[in-house]
């Protein structure tokens, strides 16, 4: 506390001194390329912000500020001064005290070659109950944004929304649910450029969500609304995001979020051996009559080792079918390890939420030989819900157990901070395809250009058996295109294994790769039309396509990513099945592929 004290001591000091010397109502600011620039002015008593491409506008004249229990912060505001400057390898720090008639608090801004964020700091100490934020993002004329949609309550509870998109001017009056969208927010601007409106480092505060106030503009809405939610003072808000991109490529390789998340406290991360990516089987999306007795699960974690997957995942229903749960969990855990399989389980967080309970239960995990947790129905990014989610990484990685999480929210860089997150859903996936919704085509093809910019998604790929409007190798590419370090199948490994129309692409499954050393957006890619990309894996390289239309695709692949050395290509097309062939292609060629409608294309080039 007295180290606490001592620092805010001196940050006041650095302010009053910054007043009394040079406050100031407009600031400039540029990342270390000079591509960037934002502007933080004071007008008629009010903060409002900006931010610029070079000559371009990306976030035209916006309010900036909070509304707290007893004062407005960005309102009154009689000057604003910049008290220190610094640098990192990849962005500029800009550090502003802002006067106010009541507070004075602080706003930090970092900017970098592909894109602009800031924060707040909030004013004093002890609890400070934030109403609102003033936080607004006008948008470029002529914009079309791109948003996930689901008309029921359960968009904002759980974004599991298909991506869709309207012109910005539409955006308040788009959605049957009304105006608040949740992030990210992604623009394709008049020039064909993108831009991005999200959200790094929730921790300690609400998640932010956007409701579209109109004349193209956007501004920070929280779940608990008018009620707001206690926060300390001298904390620090979230990040709020703008990534720019002239391009595809250039978008999904966007490192914002990851830059300006903390990295992981060395005394709970001290032993990361535990953290293993990996690819896993499911029993509970193809359940039968059969589904989570003990001899069946047991032929899931046969097959799965068959596979050269590495975990089964035990989810609802394993604590009320089995008469001695912990028991069989033991049982489960051990006949999994002979096999070189480990061990996931489920758990609804309403019974995770009490801390003891919590630990009890983590405790019994680990005493049965568990892997990781999956939990599900926070429903929620209230702060309430974001502080369980912060306290249950920590908890577990004080037991060295992964997780993932469902019903939740989009990441915010969370896995940065706490590496034990594997993956999280917050994303429309498979599930949807039992529940008479089947995902469509054109929502898979925008998914790598849009929710999958902010981080892993368990999105549950590759479901043959059902497999909705889409195709078997359109199924598979998923498998590469969508990042979950957690990668869990959707289909019956004891399907895959026994039928022989998947024999063809076992030694693909045997190999997928879960983690990525490069990733390459491909010519021809388009949201919600075309998904192209090229990735990397050590000296591996796997291009996967697929088709969001319901039309034939030209797709030419120009592998200028490989060494000029020929490579030997094994590559998976549409016909009956799964049609495989191998060819030798090099770096220079150009190779020309039809992708059928809704279909797709899977190429492993190796040396």
């Amino acid at each position: 506390m007295h180290v606490k004290f001592h620092f805010m001591a001196q940050f006041l000091v650095a302010q009053l001194i910054a007043f009394q010397v040079q406050a100031q109502q407009t600031l400039q600011f540029h990342d270390p390329s000079g591509k960037i620039s934002a502007q933080l002015s004071v007008q008629n008593g009010r903060l409002t912000w900006s931010a610029a491409a070079g000559n371009k506008t990306l976030v035209g004249p916006s309010a900036a500020g909070v509304v707290l229990h007893d004062a407005e912060l960005g309102s009154s505001v009689s000057g604003i001064s910049l008290i220190r400057q610094s640098a990192t390898s990849n962005s500029r720090i800009y550090e502003v005290a802002v006067k106010g008639a009541t507070y004075s608090f602080g706003i930090e801004f970092r900017l970098f070659k592909d894109g602009c964020a800031f924060r707040y700091r909030l004013p004093g100490e002890g609890p400070k109950r934030i109403r609102k934020e003033r936080t607004v993002f006008t948008i470029p004329a002529s914009s079309r944004v791109w948003f996930f949609e689901r008309n029921s309550a359960w968009k904002l509870k759980s974004y599991a929304g298909w991506w869709t998109h309207t012109a910005v001017d539409s955006l308040p009056v788009i959605s049957s649910s009304g105006p608040v969208q949740g992030k990210p927010l992604v623009m394709q601007l008049s020039d064909k450029s993108y831009m991005v409106i999200t959200e790094a480092a929730l921790y300690d505060y609400s998640g932010m969500r956007l409701e579209a106030t109109g004349h193209r503009t956007v501004q920070v809405n929280f779940t608990e609304g008018e009620q707001g939610f206690e926060v300390q003072g001298g904390s620090f808000s979230p990040w709020r995001v703008v990534m720019y991109a002239e391009d595809l490529n250039s978008l999904v390789n966007n490192g914002m979020i990851a830059a300006l998340n903390p990295r992981p406290d060395k005394s709970l991360y001290g032993d990361v051996s535990y953290i293993q990516p990996g690819k896993a089987v499911w029993s509970w999306i193809t359940r039968k009559n059969n589904y989570m007795q003990p001899d069946e699960e047991k032929r899931f974690i046969d097959a799965a080792a068959t596979l050269k997957f590495n975990y089964t995942l035990l989810d609802e229903g394993w604590e009320t079918v089995w008469p001695d749960k912990w028991t069989q969990l033991k049982d489960i855990c051990a006949y999994a390890a002979k096999k070189q399989v480990k061990v996931w389980v489920w758990r609804d967080s309403k019974w995770l939420r009490e801390p003891r309970q919590r630990d009890g239960f983590l405790d019994s995990l680990v005493l049965c030989g568990v892997a990781g947790v999956k939990t599900d129905f926070m429903n929620s990014e209230a702060k309430e819900l974001v502080d369980f989610e912060i306290g249950f990484l920590k908890a577990t990685a004080i037991r060295k157990l992964m997780v993932n999480f469902h019903g939740c929210h989009a990441p915010t860089g969370e896995s940065i901070t706490y590496p034990n997150e594997m993956t999280r859903e917050g994303i429309r996936g498979l599930e949807l395809n039992n529940m008479n919704e089947p995902v469509p085509a054109w929502h898979n093809a925008a998914l790598p250009f849009t929710r999958l910019l902010c981080g892993h998604g368990d999105y549950t790929p590759g479901f043959f058996t059902n497999k909705g409007p889409t195709t078997y190798t359109h199924q598979l590419a998923l498998m590469y295109l969508f990042n979950s370090p957690f990668q869990c199948m959707a289909e019956s490994p004891v399907t895959i294994v026994n039928d022989p129309l998947y024999a063809p692409v076992i030694p693909l499954l045997q190999t997928l790769p879960v983690t990525w050393d490069e990733t390459r957006v491909l010519e021809g890619s388009e949201i919600g039309k075309l998904a192209a990309l090229a990735k990397r894996k050590g000296k591996e390289w796997y291009v996967s396509v697929i088709n969001g239309t319901d039309q034939p695709q030209a797709f030419t692949l120009r592998p200028d990513f490989l060494p000029r050395k020929n490579h030997k290509a094994l590559i998976v097309s549409d016909g009956d099945g799964f049609v495989v062939q191998e060819r030798n292609i090099g770096n220079g060629e150009t190779v020309r592929f039809t992708i059928p409608p809704t279909g797709g294309l899977v190429i492993r080039l190796t040396r």
